[in-house]
């Protein structure tokens, strides 16, 4: 085996250290946790909104949950307004619109927001506009990751399926720490009991064929499953290129 673990290293965000963007109508948002960051599944940020303000009504792709963080906001989901105090809560699945207000016209309101996935996007009702969250980046900041999938179609011997699931748990270490993995996933075939999908995200290709495919936690990786498989992995690279909901 080769060189020690390399734990992923976390990070500490504050908020009047990291820059803000305008969004227009007395709304300024600033992303926390995003893919340049580290992100691998969810991207959150904290809006603020001066008294009165409103932003644009608008649907996700994917699902968002807010919490209000300081003041009083009415929410609006697909033509429902509700009125909502400190900490209270809102789920919005993807695709209904909704929007945000501050309910007070002399004090100032907060949002946290989370959203399901590192390929959610805004659109406008009103005029159609059409961003990705993850890009929505004030001036100087990190450019969104464009991760990509390795996917590695696995045939397993007869009764080799629950040791090769245990050899694919202790190779997950090797992976971790390669250079530009993201994520680390086993999947079992429901129709066929010894056929596994892994996927695995690297921020790129070549992390993946130039760096781990070279490097002796690879070798690793190959003999850890040697006795479990069934000739080798057909492996193909993905990017995504729609999340619908």
């Amino acid at each position: 085996m080769s060189a020690e673990f390399r734990r992923p290293r976390g990070a500490v965000l504050r908020l009047d250290e990291l820059a803000a963007r305008d969004r227009g109508a007395g709304a300024r948002t600033v992303p926390l946790v995003t893919s340049a960051r580290g992100a691998t599944s969810f991207l959150n940020g904290i809006t603020d909104f001066d008294p009165g303000a409103a932003i644009g009504h608008h649907v996700h792709n994917v699902a968002e949950s807010v919490i209000v963080i300081q003041g009083a906001a009415v929410v609006d989901i697909d033509g429902v307004r509700t009125p909502l105090r400190l900490f209270d809560t809102t789920f919005v699945p993807a695709n209904i619109p909704h929007h945000f207000e501050n309910a007070s016209d002399t004090e100032g309101m907060k949002i946290f927001w989370t959203y399901g996935s590192l390929e959610s996007t805004r659109t406008l009702v009103a005029t159609g506009e059409h961003s990705r969250i993850d890009a929505e980046h004030p001036d100087g900041e990190g450019n969104p990751a464009a991760i990509v999938f390795e996917v590695a179609r696995i045939a397993v011997r007869p009764g080799r399926a629950q040791a090769f699931e245990a050899a694919v748990a202790r190779a997950a270490p090797l992976f971790q720490r390669a250079k530009g993995t993201r994520t680390f996933a086993l999947e079992r075939s429901h129709e066929d009991p010894l056929e596994y999908r892994l996927v695995v995200g690297w921020e790129s290709v070549e992390d993946h064929l130039s760096g781990f495919r070279g490097s002796a936690d690879f070798q690793e990786w190959r003999r850890l499953i040697a006795d479990c498989v069934a000739g080798l992995p057909e492996v193909a690279h993905f990017r995504n290129v729609l999340t619908a909901f």
